[in-house]
């Protein structure tokens, strides 16, 4: 047999970094007898919103001899059995390294810059970039300038989200001038607003802002989030079904604020 010389051959792949869109499940307590109970209660009513959905798990906030308390294997295989596809464990010890490859996952480093937003009951973590403004001359005025931030950029769809499809808008506001047919997704760090049906999955607030909202002329979505609450379509009210909308994160859960009716068909 002649060997190949793929000196002159084509390229048949590239490898390239790239940023994705991934669920993180941020680990508090290794405990295995409150662990696996409150995932399955958590995840388990919205299996088929998660289902084949890629999970990184976290472990920052798990010190080393709570992680040593893990098997790997058993929580890999808890997850897949929820619909999940765990593909890395983030921020590791040393020490269970090695047990957290044998499990089939890929070790990653914490997260480098993170930005700690409050949310009630609880802290969220926001990998963001903040940049400084800089001191004013020592010759100036004493009184300090007030540091203005900047707000993020807010995206805008002009044409309908097609099932498949997903639109994210990572930290500000999501406008979409159509609709989200079921199927696609959209998802965003600030408020979502769908000026059409809303029939597929919207997700505001997704690094923890428990004041964003989402609003729709004609509201029957698949699953609706803000922050850590959800709602699935077979639990939604029969007065929300096909209304103008406005949702939001209450104490209890999302509350549903029906603001009129819409009907496109109507001059």
């Amino acid at each position: 047999m002649k060997a190949n010389d793929s000196s002159g051959e084509a390229a048949v792949f590239e490898l390239k970094g790239g940023v994705l869109t991934v669920m993180v499940l941020y680990i508090k307590e290794a405990d295995p007898d409150l662990l696996y109970p409150q995932l399955k209660k958590k995840i388990g009513p919205a299996r088929s919103f998660f289902n084949n959905a890629p999970l990184l798990v976290d472990l920052k906030e798990v010190a080393e001899e709570e992680q040593r308390r893990l098997d790997f294997l058993v929580l890999t295989t808890f997850l897949r059995g929820l619909g999940l596809v765990p593909v890395g464990v983030r921020a590791a010890a040393d020490a269970v390294a090695q047990r957290v490859l044998d499990a089939g996952l890929g070790v990653l480093p914490p997260a480098k810059l993170e930005k700690t937003m409050a949310v009630p009951g609880k802290e969220l973590v926001e990998e963001q970039v903040i940049e400084a403004t800089p001191d004013p001359p020592a010759a100036e005025s004493p009184s300090e300038q007030p540091v203005q931030e900047q707000r993020p950029p807010t995206k805008v769809i002009t044409q309908p989200v097609r099932s498949g499809q997903q639109v994210v808008a990572q930290d500000g506001d999501l406008i979409i001038l159509s609709s989200v047919n079921a199927g696609a997704e959209v998802v965003a760090g600030g408020n979502i607003h769908v000026y059409g049906a809303l029939r597929g999955r919207a997700m505001a607030g997704v690094h923890g802002n428990a004041e964003a909202r989402v609003f729709c002329l004609q509201c029957n979505p698949e699953l609706v989030a803000v922050a850590d609450a959800y709602v699935v379509n077979d639990s939604l009210e029969t007065r929300v079904l096909n209304r103008c909308v406005m949702i939001t994160r209450g104490k209890r859960g999302l509350e549903f604020e029906v603001l009129g009716s819409f009907d496109p068909h109507r001059g």
